[in-house]
């Protein structure tokens, strides 16, 4: 059977998989790898100091007194920053080589696509690395440039205070109609989830004013718009910038990452369509993961129809990349099946 790998990206309305990572963290052959993943991250605050993230997170990043069972301060589970990392924690110890082979073990893929900080983990699957150790010190400046472009991406956020959020999904409106909506105004399209589920990003008082100026329209039945607690105006122009200031410091990357190092092909929207025939990664992975409009249609299709793949395995978290990718191919007759990597438990 030919496997497409499947990456989300925030966890979305049911929180970060802090419980899952707990799961994770308790199981001795996890050791290393999270060892590693909190070295990377206090690194990262090191250099950026305390000034870069104090305003978004007073009480910074603990991760092993989070895995270990402290709380975390009221608010952080609802940041992006922590929501991101702690999403792609999860997808990269998924991914680890097994430290034994076994029979029904985990199938390699065909291909891998993520949406949205997403194709950081789908990048990631797409080396097919296999020595475990080599993998873990591959993860450790991954995770270190994720975290650092999520703080660039809070330095220059804009403030926001009472309902309305950066982010807010749209939903019932054909994708040209919102197109047209947001024309000339400071909102962006960011997200294209699927033909009639949308996520518009900016300002959060420019996206209260177009709703407002657009109230008629978007209170009709079958439409609905929806705040998100994102905290950054992700997947737009806004943040180019940040993901200029995150490759100033990649020397934090010490592992080659270019297209010769996928092993299976790796798709976003824009051609060249598969990873593998571009060249330095890094600022393309980051840029389609962070600030670049998201078509997620065009990235399904183009891996659909290059690598035909049987089944998808979604690594989540949480169900939202394998529900737009159902609603993008509905009434299409790819007798795709669908299989969920479990969530651990304790």
């Amino acid at each position: 059977m030919r496997h497409l790998y499947l990456f989300s990206g925030l966890a979305g309305l049911q929180g970060p998989p802090l419980p899952a990572l707990r799961a994770l963290y308790a199981r001795p052959e996890n050791a290393r790898y999270f060892t590693t993943a909190a070295e990377a991250i206090t690194d990262v605050l090191d250099h950026v100091g305390a000034e870069a993230y104090r305003r978004e997170l007073p009480g910074g990043i603990p991760l092993t007194a989070w895995l270990r069972g402290t709380p975390p301060a009221a608010g952080a589970l609802e940041h992006s920053i922590v929501d991101g990392l702690l999403a792609h924690l999860y997808q990269l110890c998924l991914l680890q080589p097994p430290l034994r082979r076994a029979a029904g073990e985990r199938p390699e893929p065909v291909a891998a696509i993520g949406h949205s900080l997403g194709l950081i983990g789908a990048t990631v699957a797409g080396t097919v690395t296999t020595d475990r150790r080599r993998y873990t010190a591959m993860c450790r400046d991954v995770i270190a440039m994720t975290t650092l472009t999520l703080i660039r991406c809070h330095q220059l956020a804009p403030p926001h205070g009472g309902p309305a959020t950066p982010m807010a999904a749209v939903m019932g409106v054909p994708t040209e109609e919102l197109r047209a909506l947001v024309a000339g105004s400071r909102v962006h399209l960011a997200l294209a989830n699927s033909g009639s589920s949308h996520v518009l990003a900016g300002d959060p008082g420019d996206l209260d004013a177009l709703r407002r100026e657009h109230a008629r329209r978007l209170a009709e039945p079958a439409v609905r718009w929806v705040y998100l607690r994102s905290t950054a105006p992700f997947h737009t122009p806004l943040l180019e910038q940040a993901v200029r200031a995150a490759l100033e410091d990649r020397h934090f990357l010490t592992f080659r990452l270019t297209g010769e190092e996928l092993a299976v092909p790796v798709y976003v929207a824009d051609s060249p369509v598969n990873l593998q025939h571009r060249g330095d990664l890094l600022p393309d992975v980051l840029a389609h993961a962070v600030c670049r409009p998201l078509d997620w249609p065009r990235t399904v299709r183009a891996a659909l129809e290059d690598c035909r793949p049987d089944q998808i395995v979604d690594f989540g978290p949480g169900p939202s990349a394998r529900v737009f990718t159902r609603e993008t191919l509905r009434g299409s007759r790819t007798g795709l099946r669908y299989r969920s990597v479990p969530a651990p438990t304790a």
